[in-house]
């Protein structure tokens, strides 16, 4: 598990202060998934008891420092969402640094919808995370792919990813700071009406 701690909080906005917005806030669900270094894929289909899909909603080349001019490098936005359900559990932004990494599995990044976390499970990619901070903002342009209010709280985590020494990745996630409250939040599908109305809404 990554170690979260409050010299690694750093709330997005000043009104959210590190006084009330700090992990006594976090339920222990939020704990386990803003500190795993295992793959967030497979924590979440655990929790919400269906497979999860990728929805890639940008993938496009960006500028690196000069020293790694002749490197790869990609931005890659995506949602994690419900097979059945459609519902975006989780919404990532992140650096891939595809001149690091295994050719097979900058391929199935580029190529396929799956999930990076079952892409390393795949090739057998062996990978160690270190945390750069995490806490807490305002959902903001982010409210319309989870369904929620532009004020609602989001938790987010920033980390970076390395193989064999390289960076290959640097990753933002975030999700609403009202899920993952309680494991019985996601049982039965989503049969409740406040839920149903959330996934027709995205």
């Amino acid at each position: 598990m990554i170690q979260l701690s409050d010299e690694c909080l750093s709330n997005l906005d000043e009104n959210l202060d590190a006084q009330t917005y700090n992990l006594s806030r976090l339920s222990y669900l939020q704990k386990i998934i803003l500190g795993t270094d295992g793959t967030v894929t497979q924590l979440l289909e655990s929790i919400v008891g269906e497979q999860i899909v990728v929805d890639k909603l940008l993938e496009a080349d960006v500028s690196v420092l000069p020293h790694e001019e002749d490197m790869h490098c990609q931005q890659r936005v995506i949602t994690l969402n419900g097979a059945k359900t459609g519902l975006p559990y989780l919404y990532a932004d992140s650096l891939v640094y595809h001149g690091n990494m295994n050719v097979n599995f900058s391929r199935a990044l580029t190529e396929t919808r799956i999930p990076i976390g079952k892409a390393w499970e795949k090739f057998q990619i062996e990978t160690y995370k270190t945390l750069l901070s995490w806490g807490f903002e305002y959902a903001g342009d982010l409210s319309h792919h989870f369904a929620v209010e532009p004020s609602d709280l989001v938790l987010y985590r920033t980390y970076l990813v390395y193989s064999q020494g390289k960076k290959i990745f640097r990753i933002t996630e975030k999700f609403p700071f009202a899920w993952y409250m309680q494991s019985e939040q996601f049982d039965s599908q989503f049969a409740s009406v406040e839920l149903s109305t959330l996934v027709s809404g995205i």
